[in-house]
Protein backbone atom coordinates (compact mmCIF):
# COMPACT_ATOMS: atom_id res chain seq x y z
CA UNK A 1 0.00 0.00 0.00
CA UNK A 2 1.89 3.94 -0.80
CA UNK A 3 3.05 5.38 2.08
CA UNK A 4 1.27 9.30 1.94
CA UNK A 5 4.53 10.33 1.82
CA UNK A 6 5.65 8.71 -1.52
CA UNK A 7 4.21 11.67 -3.52
CA UNK A 8 6.46 13.95 -2.02
CA UNK A 9 9.81 12.55 -4.10
CA UNK A 10 10.12 15.18 -6.38
CA UNK A 11 10.27 17.45 -3.38
CA UNK A 12 12.49 15.91 -0.48
CA UNK A 13 14.36 12.55 0.24
CA UNK A 14 11.19 10.74 0.90
CA UNK A 15 13.21 7.68 3.12
CA UNK A 16 14.26 10.74 5.58
CA UNK A 17 10.80 12.02 5.63
CA UNK A 18 9.51 8.84 6.79
CA UNK A 19 12.21 8.07 9.16
CA UNK A 20 12.31 11.55 10.63
CA UNK A 21 7.99 11.14 10.88
CA UNK A 22 8.68 7.68 13.44
CA UNK A 23 10.85 9.34 15.66
CA UNK A 24 9.80 11.03 18.66
CA UNK A 25 9.46 15.45 18.34
CA UNK A 26 11.66 16.87 20.47
CA UNK A 27 10.18 18.67 23.79
CA UNK A 28 10.18 22.51 23.22
CA UNK A 29 8.62 25.32 25.99
CA UNK A 30 8.50 29.09 25.27
CA UNK A 31 8.92 31.40 28.04
CA UNK A 32 6.10 33.95 29.37
CA UNK A 33 7.64 36.94 29.42
CA UNK A 34 3.83 38.69 31.04
CA UNK A 35 5.19 36.23 33.57
CA UNK A 36 8.70 35.21 33.89
CA UNK A 37 12.02 36.50 32.24
CA UNK A 38 13.92 34.28 29.78
CA UNK A 39 17.15 34.31 32.55
CA UNK A 40 14.49 33.31 35.46
CA UNK A 41 13.40 30.38 33.15
CA UNK A 42 17.40 29.48 32.45
CA UNK A 43 17.97 29.71 36.08
CA UNK A 44 15.57 27.44 36.87
CA UNK A 45 16.38 25.01 34.08
CA UNK A 46 19.64 24.68 35.53
CA UNK A 47 18.41 23.70 38.56
CA UNK A 48 16.06 21.01 37.09
CA UNK A 49 19.38 19.93 35.74
CA UNK A 50 17.54 20.66 32.27
CA UNK A 51 19.65 20.54 29.39
CA UNK A 52 18.33 23.70 26.73
CA UNK A 53 19.07 25.27 23.73
CA UNK A 54 17.47 27.93 22.07
CA UNK A 55 14.97 27.74 19.01
CA UNK A 56 16.99 29.77 16.41
CA UNK A 57 13.54 31.40 15.12
CA UNK A 58 12.21 32.70 18.75
CA UNK A 59 14.02 34.45 21.23
CA UNK A 60 11.94 32.98 24.51
CA UNK A 61 12.05 29.39 22.97
CA UNK A 62 13.88 26.45 23.96
CA UNK A 63 14.90 22.52 23.06
CA UNK A 64 14.28 20.70 26.39
CA UNK A 65 16.39 17.85 27.10
CA UNK A 66 16.81 16.24 30.37
CA UNK A 67 18.06 12.81 32.02
CA UNK A 68 15.10 12.65 34.40
CA UNK A 69 12.09 12.12 32.72
CA UNK A 70 9.79 10.27 35.36
CA UNK A 71 7.92 13.77 35.41
CA UNK A 72 6.29 14.91 32.26
CA UNK A 73 7.24 18.59 31.49
CA UNK A 74 3.34 19.82 31.27
CA UNK A 75 3.61 18.89 35.43
CA UNK A 76 6.70 21.30 36.24
CA UNK A 77 5.66 23.73 38.45
CA UNK A 78 6.69 26.49 36.21
CA UNK A 79 4.32 25.02 33.09
CA UNK A 80 1.68 24.76 36.13
CA UNK A 81 2.24 28.47 36.92
CA UNK A 82 2.11 29.60 33.16
CA UNK A 83 5.37 30.82 33.54
CA UNK A 84 5.94 28.67 30.47
CA UNK A 85 4.23 27.04 27.39
CA UNK A 86 4.83 23.80 25.94
CA UNK A 87 5.03 24.86 22.69
CA UNK A 88 5.99 23.28 19.20
CA UNK A 89 9.43 24.95 18.05
CA UNK A 90 7.63 25.25 14.21
CA UNK A 91 4.41 26.51 15.54
CA UNK A 92 6.13 29.43 17.23
CA UNK A 93 7.08 30.79 13.84
CA UNK A 94 4.19 32.82 12.81
CA UNK A 95 3.20 34.97 15.32
CA UNK A 96 7.43 36.43 14.96
CA UNK A 97 6.53 36.16 11.11
CA UNK A 98 3.30 38.35 12.57
CA UNK A 99 5.46 41.07 14.28
CA UNK A 100 2.84 41.77 16.51
CA UNK A 101 2.95 44.92 18.39
CA UNK A 102 1.62 46.94 21.38
CA UNK A 103 -1.44 48.63 20.80
CA UNK A 104 -2.55 46.80 17.49
CA UNK A 105 -5.29 45.43 16.81
CA UNK A 106 -5.10 41.60 16.12
CA UNK A 107 -7.31 38.66 14.82
CA UNK A 108 -6.10 35.13 15.90
CA UNK A 109 -9.06 33.31 13.05
CA UNK A 110 -8.87 30.10 14.50
CA UNK A 111 -7.07 30.50 17.83
CA UNK A 112 -7.86 26.92 19.91
CA UNK A 113 -5.74 25.67 21.65
CA UNK A 114 -4.33 28.86 22.14
CA UNK A 115 -0.30 28.41 22.19
CA UNK A 116 0.18 31.19 19.00
CA UNK A 117 -2.60 32.96 20.90
CA UNK A 118 -0.41 33.64 24.18
CA UNK A 119 2.57 34.28 22.29
CA UNK A 120 1.01 37.40 20.77
CA UNK A 121 -0.48 38.62 23.18
CA UNK A 122 2.86 38.29 25.56
CA UNK A 123 4.03 40.94 23.08
CA UNK A 124 1.39 43.76 23.98
CA UNK A 125 2.40 44.06 27.42
CA UNK A 126 5.01 43.29 29.96
CA UNK A 127 5.01 42.50 33.91
CA UNK A 128 5.36 46.21 34.88
CA UNK A 129 2.35 47.83 32.82
CA UNK A 130 -1.24 47.48 31.44
CA UNK A 131 -0.96 45.51 27.88
CA UNK A 132 -1.62 47.97 24.65
CA UNK A 133 -4.18 46.44 21.72
CA UNK A 134 -6.71 44.42 21.52
CA UNK A 135 -6.57 40.41 20.43
CA UNK A 136 -9.50 38.88 19.06
CA UNK A 137 -9.15 35.12 19.75
CA UNK A 138 -11.80 33.06 18.00
CA UNK A 139 -12.37 29.46 17.88
CA UNK A 140 -16.07 28.16 16.05
CA UNK A 141 -15.97 24.53 18.64
CA UNK A 142 -17.01 24.60 22.48
CA UNK A 143 -14.53 22.17 23.39
CA UNK A 144 -11.75 24.19 22.00
CA UNK A 145 -13.04 27.12 23.16
CA UNK A 146 -12.95 25.76 26.71
CA UNK A 147 -9.15 24.37 26.48
CA UNK A 148 -8.53 28.16 25.05
CA UNK A 149 -9.82 30.00 27.95
CA UNK A 150 -7.81 28.02 30.85
CA UNK A 151 -4.62 28.74 28.43
CA UNK A 152 -5.19 32.05 28.46
CA UNK A 153 -5.93 32.25 32.10
CA UNK A 154 -3.12 30.47 32.81
CA UNK A 155 -0.77 32.25 31.03
CA UNK A 156 -1.69 35.84 32.64
CA UNK A 157 -3.40 37.91 29.48
CA UNK A 158 -5.74 40.48 29.89
CA UNK A 159 -5.95 42.45 26.70
CA UNK A 160 -8.42 39.54 24.88
CA UNK A 161 -11.52 39.06 23.79
CA UNK A 162 -12.82 35.47 22.62
CA UNK A 163 -15.69 34.75 20.48
CA UNK A 164 -17.50 32.00 18.70
CA UNK A 165 -17.65 32.38 14.98
CA UNK A 166 -16.49 30.66 11.88
CA UNK A 167 -13.40 32.17 10.70
CA UNK A 168 -14.96 33.28 7.18
CA UNK A 169 -17.24 35.84 9.31
CA UNK A 170 -14.90 38.11 9.91
CA UNK A 171 -14.18 39.15 6.16
CA UNK A 172 -17.59 40.84 6.07
CA UNK A 173 -18.45 41.66 9.52
CA UNK A 174 -15.15 43.09 10.67
CA UNK A 175 -13.54 44.15 7.23
CA UNK A 176 -10.06 46.64 7.52
CA UNK A 177 -10.41 46.43 11.39
CA UNK A 178 -6.88 44.37 12.26
CA UNK A 179 -3.25 45.56 12.23
CA UNK A 180 -2.30 41.96 12.08
CA UNK A 181 -4.24 39.28 11.35
CA UNK A 182 -2.84 35.33 11.98
CA UNK A 183 -5.19 32.31 9.49
CA UNK A 184 -3.48 29.30 10.99
CA UNK A 185 -5.60 27.03 9.36
CA UNK A 186 -7.43 23.84 10.20
CA UNK A 187 -5.76 21.15 7.90
CA UNK A 188 -5.05 17.23 7.31
CA UNK A 189 -1.96 17.86 9.82
CA UNK A 190 0.57 15.12 8.24
CA UNK A 191 3.24 17.60 10.30
CA UNK A 192 1.91 16.34 13.32
CA UNK A 193 3.06 12.75 12.62
CA UNK A 194 5.53 12.56 15.02
CA UNK A 195 3.77 12.85 18.31
CA UNK A 196 0.35 11.27 16.56
CA UNK A 197 0.82 8.37 14.04
CA UNK A 198 -3.18 8.45 13.13
CA UNK A 199 -2.72 11.71 11.70
CA UNK A 200 -1.80 10.25 8.33
CA UNK A 201 -5.01 8.31 8.12
CA UNK A 202 -6.94 11.36 7.20
CA UNK A 203 -4.64 13.46 4.71
CA UNK A 204 -5.71 11.10 1.51
CA UNK A 205 -5.54 14.08 -1.41
CA UNK A 206 -9.02 13.99 -1.71
CA UNK A 207 -9.19 15.30 2.16
CA UNK A 208 -6.53 18.26 0.82
CA UNK A 209 -8.57 18.65 -1.63
CA UNK A 210 -11.27 19.44 0.54
CA UNK A 211 -9.23 21.19 3.35
CA UNK A 212 -7.82 23.68 1.10
CA UNK A 213 -11.30 24.88 -0.30
CA UNK A 214 -11.54 25.55 3.27
CA UNK A 215 -8.43 27.40 4.15
CA UNK A 216 -8.97 29.35 0.79
CA UNK A 217 -12.04 30.72 2.25
CA UNK A 218 -10.88 31.43 5.61
CA UNK A 219 -7.24 33.42 4.08
CA UNK A 220 -9.50 35.14 1.99
CA UNK A 221 -11.74 36.50 4.89
CA UNK A 222 -8.32 37.35 6.59
CA UNK A 223 -6.82 39.60 4.13
CA UNK A 224 -10.21 41.33 4.00
CA UNK A 225 -10.41 41.79 7.73
CA UNK A 226 -6.83 42.95 8.13
CA UNK A 227 -6.41 47.22 7.39
CA UNK A 228 -4.26 48.39 4.60
CA UNK A 229 -0.60 48.35 5.65
CA UNK A 230 -1.36 45.16 7.85
CA UNK A 231 0.15 41.96 7.94
CA UNK A 232 -1.74 38.47 7.12
CA UNK A 233 0.37 35.50 8.40
CA UNK A 234 -0.92 31.90 7.13
CA UNK A 235 0.23 28.54 8.46
CA UNK A 236 -0.81 25.07 8.44
CA UNK A 237 1.15 21.96 10.14
CA UNK A 238 0.77 19.72 6.94
CA UNK A 239 2.95 18.78 4.08
CA UNK A 240 0.23 18.96 1.13
CA UNK A 241 1.38 21.65 -1.95
CA UNK A 242 -2.40 21.89 -2.18
CA UNK A 243 -2.90 23.36 1.39
CA UNK A 244 0.42 25.45 1.56
CA UNK A 245 1.75 27.01 -2.23
CA UNK A 246 -1.41 26.16 -3.71
CA UNK A 247 -3.36 28.30 -1.46
CA UNK A 248 -0.80 31.03 -1.29
CA UNK A 249 -0.83 30.92 -5.04
CA UNK A 250 -4.69 31.50 -5.61
CA UNK A 251 -4.97 34.54 -2.96
CA UNK A 252 -1.81 36.19 -4.64
CA UNK A 253 -3.46 35.34 -8.03
CA UNK A 254 -6.59 36.57 -7.12
CA UNK A 255 -5.68 39.74 -5.55
CA UNK A 256 -2.59 40.45 -7.35
CA UNK A 257 -2.71 44.36 -7.39
CA UNK A 258 -4.06 44.06 -3.55
CA UNK A 259 -1.83 41.83 -1.59
CA UNK A 260 2.14 40.43 -2.06
CA UNK A 261 3.79 37.80 -0.11
CA UNK A 262 6.89 39.17 1.81
CA UNK A 263 10.19 37.56 2.47
CA UNK A 264 10.99 39.20 6.26
CA UNK A 265 14.29 39.98 7.29
CA UNK A 266 13.58 37.73 10.14
CA UNK A 267 13.52 34.57 8.10
CA UNK A 268 17.09 34.73 6.48
CA UNK A 269 18.25 35.90 10.34
CA UNK A 270 16.75 32.91 11.70
CA UNK A 271 18.65 30.61 9.31
CA UNK A 272 15.76 29.26 7.32
CA UNK A 273 16.93 30.14 3.62
CA UNK A 274 16.57 26.03 3.22
CA UNK A 275 12.89 26.43 4.32
CA UNK A 276 12.59 29.11 1.81
CA UNK A 277 14.46 26.96 -1.14
CA UNK A 278 12.30 23.64 0.01
CA UNK A 279 9.09 25.77 -0.70
CA UNK A 280 10.51 27.32 -3.93
CA UNK A 281 11.16 23.67 -5.46
CA UNK A 282 7.68 22.62 -4.57
CA UNK A 283 5.83 25.32 -6.31
CA UNK A 284 8.30 24.88 -9.35
CA UNK A 285 7.05 21.38 -9.73
CA UNK A 286 3.41 22.72 -9.28
CA UNK A 287 3.65 25.75 -11.52
CA UNK A 288 3.12 28.36 -9.52
CA UNK A 289 5.36 31.62 -8.17
CA UNK A 290 7.95 32.38 -7.10
CA UNK A 291 7.52 33.79 -3.65
CA UNK A 292 8.52 33.87 -0.29
CA UNK A 293 7.21 30.90 2.17
CA UNK A 294 8.27 28.38 4.05
CA UNK A 295 8.21 24.83 4.25
CA UNK A 296 9.81 22.85 6.96
CA UNK A 297 10.15 18.92 6.47
CA UNK A 298 11.05 16.98 9.62
CA UNK A 299 13.90 16.26 9.02
CA UNK A 300 15.29 19.50 7.88
CA UNK A 301 15.16 21.24 11.59
CA UNK A 302 14.70 18.19 13.55
CA UNK A 303 10.81 19.53 14.60
CA UNK A 304 7.24 19.05 13.31
CA UNK A 305 5.98 19.98 9.71
CA UNK A 306 5.02 23.22 9.23
CA UNK A 307 4.27 26.21 6.35
CA UNK A 308 4.06 29.75 6.43
CA UNK A 309 3.85 32.45 4.77
CA UNK A 310 3.80 36.53 5.39
CA UNK A 311 1.57 38.70 3.03
CA UNK A 312 1.09 42.00 2.96
CA UNK A 313 -1.85 43.95 2.14
CA UNK A 314 -1.24 46.89 0.01
CA UNK A 315 -4.98 48.10 -0.95
CA UNK A 316 -8.74 47.31 0.03
CA UNK A 317 -9.96 44.18 -0.89
CA UNK A 318 -13.51 44.95 -0.45
CA UNK A 319 -15.94 47.40 0.91
CA UNK A 320 -15.93 47.99 4.54
CA UNK A 321 -19.33 48.05 6.26
CA UNK A 322 -20.31 49.88 9.60
CA UNK A 323 -21.94 47.32 11.81
CA UNK A 324 -23.47 48.81 15.39
CA UNK A 325 -22.05 47.82 18.29
CA UNK A 326 -22.55 45.06 20.85
CA UNK A 327 -22.61 44.82 24.47
CA UNK A 328 -19.90 42.50 26.19
CA UNK A 329 -21.79 40.14 28.88
CA UNK A 330 -19.64 41.58 31.20
CA UNK A 331 -20.56 44.70 32.46
CA UNK A 332 -17.89 47.02 33.02
CA UNK A 333 -17.34 48.11 37.06
CA UNK A 334 -18.01 51.80 37.56
CA UNK A 335 -14.49 53.97 38.33
CA UNK A 336 -15.94 54.75 41.89
CA UNK A 337 -16.78 51.18 42.79
CA UNK A 338 -13.44 50.09 41.06
CA UNK A 339 -11.45 52.69 43.15
CA UNK A 340 -12.51 51.40 46.20
CA UNK A 341 -12.09 47.64 45.54
CA UNK A 342 -8.26 48.78 44.91
CA UNK A 343 -8.43 50.66 48.04
CA UNK A 344 -9.61 47.24 49.86
CA UNK A 345 -6.63 45.28 48.10
CA UNK A 346 -4.20 47.99 48.47
CA UNK A 347 -4.88 47.44 52.40
CA UNK A 348 -4.81 44.31 52.99
CA UNK A 349 -2.16 43.23 49.89
CA UNK A 350 0.17 46.59 49.58
CA UNK A 351 -0.98 46.48 46.33
CA UNK A 352 -3.86 47.01 44.23
CA UNK A 353 -3.21 44.32 41.77
CA UNK A 354 -4.23 46.76 39.27
CA UNK A 355 -2.24 49.12 36.75
CA UNK A 356 -3.24 51.82 34.88
CA UNK A 357 -5.18 51.60 31.76
CA UNK A 358 -6.99 48.16 33.19
CA UNK A 359 -10.68 48.07 33.80
CA UNK A 360 -12.77 45.29 35.72
CA UNK A 361 -15.65 43.79 34.53
CA UNK A 362 -18.27 41.96 36.09
CA UNK A 363 -20.53 39.05 35.79
CA UNK A 364 -22.41 38.07 38.66
CA UNK A 365 -20.26 37.78 41.61
CA UNK A 366 -17.25 37.25 39.14
CA UNK A 367 -14.79 40.18 38.70
CA UNK A 368 -12.61 39.87 35.09
CA UNK A 369 -9.90 42.03 34.63
CA UNK A 370 -9.21 43.56 31.23
CA UNK A 371 -8.26 46.83 29.40
CA UNK A 372 -10.06 50.12 29.00
CA UNK A 373 -9.03 49.51 25.16
CA UNK A 374 -11.13 46.15 24.86
CA UNK A 375 -13.96 47.81 27.26
CA UNK A 376 -14.08 50.49 24.18
CA UNK A 377 -13.36 47.79 21.45
CA UNK A 378 -16.51 47.71 18.74
CA UNK A 379 -17.45 44.24 18.41
CA UNK A 380 -20.63 43.81 16.20
CA UNK A 381 -21.26 40.51 17.99
CA UNK A 382 -21.48 39.48 21.89
CA UNK A 383 -18.08 38.07 22.69
CA UNK A 384 -17.83 34.39 24.40
CA UNK A 385 -15.30 35.73 27.03
CA UNK A 386 -12.95 38.45 28.13
CA UNK A 387 -10.29 39.21 29.99
CA UNK A 388 -8.92 36.77 32.84
CA UNK A 389 -10.38 36.06 36.24
CA UNK A 390 -9.69 38.52 38.72
CA UNK A 391 -11.81 38.03 42.21
CA UNK A 392 -15.30 37.05 43.36
CA UNK A 393 -17.49 39.77 45.52
CA UNK A 394 -18.25 38.40 48.79
CA UNK A 395 -21.02 39.84 51.51
CA UNK A 396 -19.73 42.54 53.75
CA UNK A 397 -17.88 40.94 56.36
CA UNK A 398 -17.72 43.90 58.38
CA UNK A 399 -21.67 42.69 59.04
CA UNK A 400 -20.07 39.80 60.92
CA UNK A 401 -19.11 40.75 65.08
CA UNK A 402 -16.28 37.91 64.41
CA UNK A 403 -14.60 39.84 61.51
CA UNK A 404 -11.21 40.61 62.36
CA UNK A 405 -9.84 44.38 60.43
CA UNK A 406 -7.43 42.64 58.34
CA UNK A 407 -9.89 39.62 57.66
CA UNK A 408 -12.25 42.34 56.51
CA UNK A 409 -10.69 44.64 54.54
CA UNK A 410 -9.67 42.10 52.27
CA UNK A 411 -12.78 39.48 52.24
CA UNK A 412 -15.38 42.12 53.03
CA UNK A 413 -15.10 43.43 48.97
CA UNK A 414 -13.57 40.94 47.07
CA UNK A 415 -11.66 37.69 47.26
CA UNK A 416 -8.49 37.50 44.22
CA UNK A 417 -8.96 34.40 42.00
CA UNK A 418 -5.40 32.12 41.69
CA UNK A 419 -4.74 33.47 38.39
CA UNK A 420 -4.58 37.43 39.83
CA UNK A 421 -2.43 36.06 42.48
CA UNK A 422 -0.05 34.03 39.96
CA UNK A 423 0.21 36.92 37.51
CA UNK A 424 0.69 40.06 39.85
CA UNK A 425 1.00 38.38 43.58
CA UNK A 426 4.80 39.33 43.44
CA UNK A 427 3.70 42.93 43.91
CA UNK A 428 2.56 42.55 47.26
CA UNK A 429 4.13 43.70 50.64
CA UNK A 430 1.20 42.13 53.10
CA UNK A 431 -0.73 38.91 53.21
CA UNK A 432 2.40 37.11 51.78
CA UNK A 433 3.62 33.55 53.56
CA UNK A 434 7.29 32.08 52.33
CA UNK A 435 6.80 27.92 52.09
CA UNK A 436 9.31 25.72 51.96
CA UNK A 437 9.92 23.08 49.34
CA UNK A 438 8.70 20.61 51.68
CA UNK A 439 5.35 22.62 52.29
CA UNK A 440 4.83 23.00 48.32
CA UNK A 441 4.95 19.43 48.13
CA UNK A 442 2.11 18.39 51.10
CA UNK A 443 0.19 21.61 49.37
CA UNK A 444 0.56 20.00 45.95
CA UNK A 445 -0.83 16.75 47.84
CA UNK A 446 -4.21 18.16 48.37
CA UNK A 447 -3.62 18.47 52.18
CA UNK A 448 -3.06 21.78 54.76
CA UNK A 449 -0.07 22.90 56.09
CA UNK A 450 0.56 24.16 59.57
CA UNK A 451 1.01 28.71 59.53
CA UNK A 452 1.90 31.42 62.04
CA UNK A 453 -0.95 31.79 64.70
CA UNK A 454 -1.43 35.29 63.74
CA UNK A 455 -1.42 34.79 60.10
CA UNK A 456 -5.58 35.16 59.06
CA UNK A 457 -7.64 35.54 56.18
CA UNK A 458 -6.21 34.99 52.08
CA UNK A 459 -2.58 34.65 52.66
CA UNK A 460 -0.80 34.62 49.39
CA UNK A 461 2.36 31.50 48.92
CA UNK A 462 5.68 32.09 47.99
CA UNK A 463 7.51 29.35 46.32
CA UNK A 464 11.50 30.24 45.69
CA UNK A 465 10.34 33.41 44.55
CA UNK A 466 6.95 32.39 42.64
CA UNK A 467 3.32 33.22 43.47
CA UNK A 468 1.69 29.73 43.42
CA UNK A 469 -1.13 30.50 44.81
CA UNK A 470 -2.78 31.02 47.91
CA UNK A 471 -4.74 29.73 51.17
CA UNK A 472 -6.82 30.26 54.19
CA UNK A 473 -5.44 30.88 57.59
CA UNK A 474 -6.94 30.74 60.62
CA UNK A 475 -5.87 29.22 64.24
CA UNK A 476 -2.23 28.06 63.23
CA UNK A 477 -3.46 26.02 60.20
CA UNK A 478 -3.44 27.32 56.19
CA UNK A 479 -6.26 25.45 54.08
CA UNK A 480 -5.72 24.91 50.97
CA UNK A 481 -6.59 26.91 48.11
CA UNK A 482 -5.02 25.59 44.86
CA UNK A 483 -7.28 24.89 42.40
CA UNK A 484 -8.25 21.08 42.09
CA UNK A 485 -6.75 20.93 38.09
CA UNK A 486 -3.06 22.41 39.46
CA UNK A 487 -3.51 19.51 42.47
CA UNK A 488 -3.93 16.97 39.98
CA UNK A 489 -2.07 17.47 37.39
CA UNK A 490 0.75 17.64 39.60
Amino acid sequence: MPHPFDRYAAFTDVEALKAASERPLRKSMRVNTLKCSVPEFLEWAAKKGWTVAPVPWCEEGFFIDREDRHSALGKDLLHLLGHVYMQEAASMFPVELLDVQPGHAVLDMAAAPGSKTTQALAKMGSKGAAAQGVLIANDVQEKRLWTLKAALHRSGVTNNIVTKKVGQWFGKQMTERFDRVLCDAPCTAQGTARKDSDALLYSSEENAGKMARLQKEMLEAAIHAAKVGGRIVYSTCTLTPEENEGVIAYILNKYSEQVEALDAGLIAKSGLEKAIEDSHRVQRHIGVGPFPSLRLWPQTFDTEGFFCALLHKKAPTRKGERLPAVRFQEDPVPRSRQRELEKGLEEAYGTPFLFPGEQLFQRGTQLILSTEEVSSFHLPVQDYALGMPFGRRLEDTRLRPDADQATAGRQGRVRIDHEIATLRGHLATKGVMMITEEMMAVLLDGKDVSCPPQLRGDILLNFDGKIVGFGLAKDGLLRNRLPRWMIWKS
